[in-house]
């Protein structure tokens, strides 16, 4: 009787529970905090922002602003102060901090409908949960790029309107935990324990490559998200992820 209990036990599917032993030392930078006419006072920052949280943790630098600046230069992410940061300039822009400042890394991946260059796919359009909550390690960091969506509940349809990227810092069993780099979620440091769900039917419209898709199986952030105005939800586009 024991032996077959073990066996049903070890059978289970692994799921991970996530980890807070991190929350705490990952900076949590605010975008706005970029002064200066030619950078937007740092209205358009968010990805350049949200990653240079995880790269100062890693790398044990301390001039945040001064990366941020380089991150969101053409040379690396290419930040556009009408439309942000793009996939794409994102993927580009860790590639090369990380060649510069570790020598190189293990992997750098990205799982998402979001148009990117090939070099860097995972082969998955939708982010996996499991995945997100085991991301955080002393050597591994991850971006979530989240989707500003309208939601149409007669025709079933969420129409993305923009979106943001935050730093992924830990998650616990039921909740994903960010530092958010947009002013709205506050100014100063901050654990944002957000609830979660994962959509299962309906899909996801919108002018960006790649859309429409179907809705089902992508993850719904909820309690504890600073959604933008304008918005009725938000949704996991994207997952950046580096192991270095």
């Amino acid at each position: 009787m024991k032996l077959w209990m073990c066996f049903v036990i070890l059978m289970l599917p692994c799921v991970s529970v996530g980890s807070t032993a991190y929350i705490n030392q990952i900076p949590d930078f605010t975008q706005t905090d970029v002064i200066g006419e030619s950078s937007g006072n740092g209205w358009q920052y968010c990805g350049p922002a949200a990653v240079s949280n995880s790269i100062i943790w890693l790398a044990g630098k301390s001039n945040q602003q001064q990366l941020v600046h380089k991150l969101a230069s053409k040379q690396y992410m290419n930040t556009s102060l009408k439309n942000g940061t793009g996939t794409t300039g994102v993927l580009r822009g860790v590639d090369k901090i990380s060649r510069e400042l570790f020598g190189g890394y293990k992997s750098l991946t990205y799982e998402g409908w979001r148009k990117h260059p090939a070099a860097y796919s995972s082969g998955k359009r939708k982010p996996d949960i499991n995945k997100i909550k085991s991301a955080i390690s002393k050597s591994a960091a991850a971006w979530i790029n989240v989707g500003w969506y309208k939601h149409d509940q007669q025709e079933n349809t969420y129409r993305r309107i923009g979106g943001h990227w935050l730093t992924l810092v830990g998650s616990t069993a039921d909740q994903l935990i960010f530092h958010d780099p947009s002013p709205r979620a506050g100014e100063g440091f901050a654990n944002e324990y957000v609830s979660y769900s994962i959509l299962t039917s309906g899909s996801l419209t919108g002018k960006k490559h790649g859309l429409p898709v179907s809705a089902k199986g992508y993850i719904s952030l909820g309690r504890g998200m600073h959604i933008k105005r304008k918005a009725d939800i938000a949704l996991i586009d994207g997952v950046v992820y580096l192991e270095k």
